[in-house]
């Protein structure tokens, strides 16, 4: 069961509800704490007390996020079939990148990259950087067991990733409407995994 929250801990989270909300419909330069104290409904000092600038609560908003979206729960403990397991991943992940929240954030910290590249650098390590590193793992594990063979886990991490984001994600991501189909996209998915494992599969 778990522990009720405090006042302190859900004043926080109205901060990082709002907070989220007016970077990614306005951006970072047009956000100011007020907005934010505002829309959280507390005060300016509340705000400033849990976060001591605005670089601070942007990437906390972020990094809450990419929690908010599961990006911690893509992969299980106790890893299962490496196709089966890979293919439920991609699945996870494509959800996940290519929700509206999800797009919104990345469009976000797009915009932001050349005027504030440290906030882009604290993005990338809390959401991508992360995903690579949790799959590279995953990688190790199966590489270890003998069910795959691969010598750098980390760029075999970042080709199925790049794999994963196919065609849809680009067109989401430059904004066209037309949308490829949820059997079009998971047949995708399927196949790209399937030509990832048998790419590593070990001979042993």
């Amino acid at each position: 069961m778990s522990k009720p929250r405090t006042k302190s801990e859900l004043k926080r989270n109205q901060i990082l509800d709002a907070a989220t909300l007016q970077f990614t419909q306005h951006g970072y330069a047009a956000t100011s704490m007020d907005h934010i104290a505002k829309l959280a409904g507390v005060s300016k000092q509340t705000v400033y007390s849990h976060f001591g600038n605005k670089d601070e609560l942007f990437i906390t908003a972020i990094s809450y996020k990419c929690e908010l979206l599961g990006v911690s729960e893509l992969l299980p403990e106790n890893l299962g079939p490496v196709e089966s397991t890979l293919t439920l991943f991609a699945q996870g992940f494509f959800s996940m990148i290519t929700s509206a929240d999800s797009m919104a954030v990345h469009r976000t910290c797009a915009a932001e990259c050349v005027a504030h590249p440290h906030l882009s650098r604290l993005f990338f390590e809390a959401g991508p950087l992360f995903v690579i590193d949790k799959l590279a793992n995953c990688l190790a594990e199966y590489h270890r067991r003998g069910e795959l063979d691969i010598e750098d886990c980390r760029e075999a991490a970042i080709q199925l990733l790049a794999m994963i984001k196919g065609e849809q994600w680009t067109r989401l991501e430059f904004n066209i409407e037309e949308s490829l189909s949820e059997q079009e996209i998971n047949h995708y998915l399927q196949r790209s995994v399937r030509l990832f494992v048998r790419g590593y599969q070990s001979l042993g």
